[in-house]
């Protein structure tokens, strides 16, 4: 899991006000992706990710400020997987297709029990040469 964290937006930023969360938990992003606005003393900026990920779980409140560096939402990276459901600020689990849980259901990897492997046998001709 990977923290996101408020950036400096300027040399001069201490902290910001959410304005916005552009993204959801169970949410696929792409590194660039606007996630956020946040209120500086001088502007409302976009907050881009940095990493290609999911929201895990969002964690500052609209309307809350924060001090740069605060840990503002975690995602889970490219192959992770957690075994609860995304949660929104505030504690709420957030609804998404899956089972009752909210947890979605991935596809199973390898073999299925009882099907033979795709593999070829130890002495078994391959034609991988």
């Amino acid at each position: 899991m990977t923290d996101f964290r408020l950036p400096s937006l300027g040399a001069d930023m201490d902290e910001g006000t959410l304005l916005e969360w552009r993204v959801t938990p169970g949410q696929a992003v792409k590194k660039g992706d606007i996630v956020a606005v946040v209120d500086t003393s001088k502007a409302a900026i976009d907050v881009e990710v940095w990493v290609d990920g999911t929201v895990r779980e969002l964690l500052t409140k609209v309307g809350e400020k924060i001090p740069v560096g605060t840990v503002m939402a975690r995602l889970l990276v490219a192959g992770e997987v957690s075994a609860a459901a995304p949660v929104a600020p505030g504690g709420r689990r957030a609804s998404r297709a899956g089972d009752a849980a909210g947890v979605p259901r991935l596809p199973r990897s390898g073999p299925r029990r009882g099907s033979p492997s795709r593999l070829p046998r130890a002495g078994a001709p391959s034609s991988w040469a």
